[in-house]
């Protein structure tokens, strides 16, 4: 009887999809990772279509080069659910496919821990106010805006007083925040909702707690507001610009209430200006053109702060910006520390069943404290 030699299929071991999305989340072209790692683009197109493997040596390389762990391309992901929404907000035009393309695959990513934790971890329950238009509303007044900041303060337990860490907060209601890199300085932040739940992508290279706290408070406002916004109503610049300005105020109204806006802000002197940073949280050039905005300051009064901005170099860096520290999500870290003190996950955490190593998930997930501290939601185990 003659004895048949089986050999293995060419990609089993090796994940092809989990390839193009570490490629197609740096923003590098086929070309550019095969030069990165001594191999034609066409090499790298066989890996990617599923023709060839890459032996461990060039696995290696490409895992170096990609900045992901080997076992991330050894373990195959899940494909997003269908019921994901307008994806809030990606830049528009034919030169950000790239950026767009790798902000996707940055919250495919994130959702795949969150599923993950979620069937292991009671996570907060989503609270957001319910928000009635009139049939036919296609745009919020000022008024309804700051109504709607109001209702979701009062939702989430707040008074009208700062709001002292505006990540916790979110976290405690239910939405999903991390920080991670945009790759472009033309998005600060992104948003959108994936199987009922919200997901708020702040970016980790922004070095103002301030600017970053109004980042996010301003995709709060997409996540309310335009909810049922279509992906293709992006396209049209007088819509975009139109929400935009609407997330704008509602982030301004949410962080700073007029009423106590209108008590607390009567001068654009730097020192004043600083203070109210302080207390709120907000930048001193949020302020200053959210005082524009409700009328506490004329044209010319804005005009001369912002002359006052450009003299001393205020546009990237502000006082202050040193000092604030910078919020941090912590519960998506805080559940896999739980589950794996329980033995509920492995010590490896995520990577042995998705590829994702502890590096990769603080990137995903937040930086991970020293001691992890009581801030933001407490978190129950599911019983199996």
């Amino acid at each position: 009887m003659t004895n048949v030699v089986s050999f293995p299929d060419r990609v089993r071991g090796f994940a092809p999809a989990r390839l193009i999305e570490a490629r197609v989340a740096l923003q590098a072209s086929r070309d550019e990772l095969g030069r990165a790692v001594g191999l034609t683009g066409q090499a790298i197109g066989y890996y990617e279509t599923g023709a060839r493997r890459p032996d461990m040596e060039k696995l290696l390389s490409i895992a170096a080069a990609l900045r992901q762990p080997v076992t991330f391309f050894l373990r195959e992901g899940r494909p997003m659910p269908a019921t994901t929404g307008t994806r809030f907000f990606r830049s528009i035009g034919p030169k950000s496919n790239k950026l767009n393309a790798s902000l996707d695959v940055k919250t495919k990513w994130l959702w795949e821990v969150v599923d993950r934790i979620g069937k292991l971890v009671r996570l907060p329950e989503v609270k957001l106010p319910s928000v009635d238009r009139s049939p036919g509303a296609t745009s919020y007044s000022d008024e309804e805006i700051a109504q709607i900041a109001t209702a979701t303060r009062r939702l989430w337990g707040l008074g009208d007083g700062p709001i002292a860490n505006v990540i916790a907060l979110l976290e405690t209601n239910g939405i999903i925040v991390s920080r991670y890199e945009m790759g472009s300085d033309k998005i600060d932040a992104f948003s959108c909702w994936v199987d009922g739940r919200p997901l708020i992508l702040l970016g980790s290279d922004k070095e103002s707690a301030c600017r970053s706290r109004f980042d996010a408070a301003h995709e709060v406002g997409h996540i309310i507001l335009h909810h049922g916004a279509a992906q293709e109503d992006l396209n049209d610049k007088r819509i975009r610009d139109r929400l935009e300005e609407e997330a704008h105020r509602f982030a301004s109204e949410f962080l700073f209430p007029r009423n106590m806006f209108l008590i607390e802000f009567y001068s654009t002197r730097a020192a004043h200006l600083q203070g109210l940073k302080r207390r709120w949280g907000m930048s001193m050039q949020a302020i200053a053109h959210y005082a524009k905005v409700l009328g506490a300051i004329d044209d010319s009064q804005y005009v001369l702060f912002r002359k006052t901005v450009t003299k001393n170099r205020w546009l990237r860096e502000e006082p202050l910006d040193r000092e604030i520290p910078m919020e941090q999500p912590k519960m998506l870290l805080k559940a896999i520390k739980m589950l794996v003190d329980r033995g509920a996950l492995p010590p490896s955490g995520l990577e042995s069943e998705n590829g994702f190593s502890l590096e990769m998930v603080q990137r995903l997930c937040g930086e991970l404290p020293a001691a992890l501290a009581p801030v933001g939601p407490s978190l129950t185990l599911l019983s199996s």
